[in-house]
Parts: structure tokens; sequence; C-alpha cells
């Protein structure tokens, strides 16, 4: 008897402490990938202290040069696409998307994209510390969080160029540049039906944050957000929203995810704060970052599971017939 007690008590501490280091690998994994939301918050900061960053100017050059020091030192590959746009004018303005990629088992892709430059208006001193710095931030911790070793997925971060129109508000033929242009050259490669899933970053960091419910976007993807997420999408704010993910859409991904709080200032659409002077570092949160790169993090974890990707096909989104927004 006393043989048995001892031989179940010896299987009794090699269960707990196996129990304990299973779980001292699971804590120390998520303490390791965990969003540092003070990080990005500076990484929001040195962006604005660039000053304006539209398209082709001196500070979109120095945006695209922190970013690269930022991704590298995080240990990722990145990769600079420069392209052209012919303005109406006939005025020619380089670009240049960036790329940064984690490799990963499968050859499924997971993007996650924002845009780094900044509208130009005329007259105004926009800085973009929402419209611009916030989700370049998000991209830049996530970086960092989910690590350079591979992964299930190959993991690519896109910040896009020239998300912002030239004239007064994007249309089919002004604004979205570097978006159109990574998706087309997706669509060359044969890539575009390799994507588990697209989700973007702007406007994420409004001190009141309220995330729209984006007619264009997933239904399994919102639904996915809101069980990672304190009350991140207001079920009221309802818009279809016009940005970087619509070229993927309209070549036909349907699995996307637009995170964007276009009620800036206050609850309505467009928020008062939206393209002026005041969408700087008063106007933003480090705890907004937070909460939204939190959310991420679980987000890429749930998606790069073999559960989504037998479940994403047949996805649906949810009717276009809301309203628009005036980007």
């Amino acid at each position: 008897m006393e043989s048995g007690w001892r031989s179940w008590l010896a299987r009794l501490r090699g269960l707990t402490t196996g129990a304990l280091a299973f779980g001292c690998v699971l804590g120390c994994a998520e303490a390791q990938s965990d969003f540092d939301a003070a990080r990005a918050f500076r990484d929001l900061r040195a962006q604005v202290e660039i000053g304006p960053r539209p398209s082709g100017s001196p500070g979109a050059v120095r945006t695209r040069q922190l970013i690269r020091e930022r991704v590298e030192a995080a240990g990722w590959i990145i990769e600079e696409q420069p392209f052209a746009v012919t303005r109406s004018d006939g005025q020619i303005v380089s670009m240049t998307n960036l790329v940064a990629t984690r490799p990963g088992a499968s050859d499924e892709l997971l993007l996650l994209g924002a845009h780094y430059d900044t509208k130009d208006i005329p007259g105004v001193r926009f800085v973009g510390a929402n419209d611009g710095a916030s989700g370049v931030s998000v991209l830049l911790e996530l970086a960092r969080a989910l690590g350079p070793e591979p992964g299930p997925l190959t993991l690519r971060l896109v910040f896009f160029d020239g998300e912002e129109a030239f004239g007064a508000s994007i249309t089919q033929e002004d604004g979205l540049y570097g978006s159109r242009e990574y998706a087309q050259r997706m669509a060359q490669r044969g890539e575009l039906a390799r994507v588990r899933a697209l989700v973007l970053f702007d406007m994420v960091a409004d001190r009141d944050l309220n995330l729209a419910i984006d007619s264009r976007s997933s239904s399994k993807l919102r639904d996915m957000l809101e069980s990672v997420s304190d009350r991140l999408v207001d079920p009221s704010h309802r818009l279809t929203l016009v940005d970087d993910h619509l070229p993927f859409v309209e070549r036909g991904v349907t699995s996307v995810l637009a995170l964007i709080d276009f009620q800036f200032g206050a609850r309505r659409s467009p928020g008062p704060l939206w393209h002026t002077a005041q969408d700087d570092l008063t106007a933003v949160s480090e705890d907004s970052l937070k909460r939204v790169g939190h959310a991420a993090v679980e987000l890429v974890r749930r998606l790069e599971t073999p559960e989504f990707a037998s479940r994403r096909d047949g996805d649906r989104q949810a009717s276009s017939s809301e309203g628009a927004d005036p980007r």
C-alpha cells in the first residue's frame, strides 16, 4: 500500500510539473508576443514629428526609412515596390509600397495592411496622427509582437503609399493608388487565390474609439473580431467604407476586414477632425492602440488555425446598401 501511495504521489507530481511547464510555455509565449501599446504610440509620435507625409514628398521618404528600420530591427524581411502615378494635371508622382514578409509553412497568405501617406491639403499642416500614423504604428508593433520566426501561414505586412486622393475625395480614378497597384501585382502573380484573409487598419487611435461595421467586410471576420475584443465595433455605426481593402474586394477577395473609425472626434460620419490640422497627438490615445493591437494579435492567431481555413469558403459580406463614406 505504501509503495502504491508513493507511486501515485510521484505520478501526481509529474502531472503537476508537466501542467505547470505547459502553462508556462503558453504564458511565456503570450507574454513574448504581447502588443506593447506604449512602444506603438512612440512609433506614432515619430511619424507625426516628421510632419506632413504626402506621396512623393521628403516626408514620405523619411517615413519609409522609419518603417524599414523598425521592421528590420524586428527581424523581418522588407522590400520596396516603387511605381509611378500620373495625376490628372499630368504631373508624375513617384510612390512606393513596402512589403514585410514572415515566411510560413503554408503558401497561404495573411495580409495586414495600412497606408503611410497623409493627404496634401493646401493651407493645412496635416500630420495625420490618426489618419495614417495609427495604422502604421499597429503594423510595426505587430511585427515585433508576432516575431520573425516562420508561422503556419506566410504573413505579409503591407504599407500602402498613395491611399489619399489628390482631389477632394477618393474616386475610381483618384486615390487608393498603392493598394490598387499591389492588388494588381498579386493578381498578375496568381496570388489572390492564396489570400486567407486581409485585415486593414486605418484611423484606429481616436481617443473615442468607435470602429464601424463595414458592409464590404466578411461577416465571419467581424464576428471573430467581436469574440476577441471588448466592444471595438459599434453595431449602430454602419458604413460602406472606401479604403485600401476595396481593390482586393473588387478582384474577388471576400475574406477581408476593415478596421476604421470614421467617426473621428464625434459620433457622426465623417468626424469633425477628419482631414484637419487637429488630427494631431492630442486627438489620439495609447489606450485605443492597445485595444486594437491586442485584438489584432488574437485575430492573427485564430486566422492561422486550420479550423478557419476549412470554414472560410462561402463566406458572405453584408449588404452594400448602407451609406458610403466620402473618402
